[in-house]
């Protein structure tokens, strides 16, 4: 991998925590556009116990593709994203390419050499 004096086991727990992270911050995200009810409310309850209707379904598919176009906008790879709905049966197919998942003009994907001049908080 190129990391002298760096186990290998350190680094795929250190890029396991980083994609957990990811996933959350992708839930935490796609809860507040779908404006989600907070768990455990009533609202909340009527949602997880009519998820298998046809409503909770289609509202299910919704919540993977907002989830999968914020990842795309993001710059996360939302390949895990779409196979895991896929394999959940909530859609048979995402072609993330030409659905319109565009960084409006003007605003920038933050990278680390966008941050470059930043100092290490460790």
């Amino acid at each position: 991998m190129g990391a002298r004096g760096v186990s290998e086991e350190a680094v795929v727990e250190a890029a396991e925590t980083v994609a957990e992270k990811i996933d959350v911050l992708l839930e935490r995200a796609t809860d507040a556009v779908l404006g989600a009810p907070w768990p455990g409310s009533p609202q909340w309850r009527q949602e997880w116990e009519s998820r298998e209707s046809d409503s909770g379904r289609a509202a299910l598919e919704q919540r993977a593709r907002v989830k999968i176009a914020i990842a795309v906008l993001a710059g996360v790879d939302p390949r895990h994203e779409i196979e895991r709905a896929c394999r959940a049966g909530i859609v048979a197919a995402i072609d993330v390419t030409g659905h319109g998942h565009r960084r409006p003009a003007g605003a920038r994907l933050r990278t680390a050499a966008a941050a470059a001049d930043q100092l290490a908080i460790w």
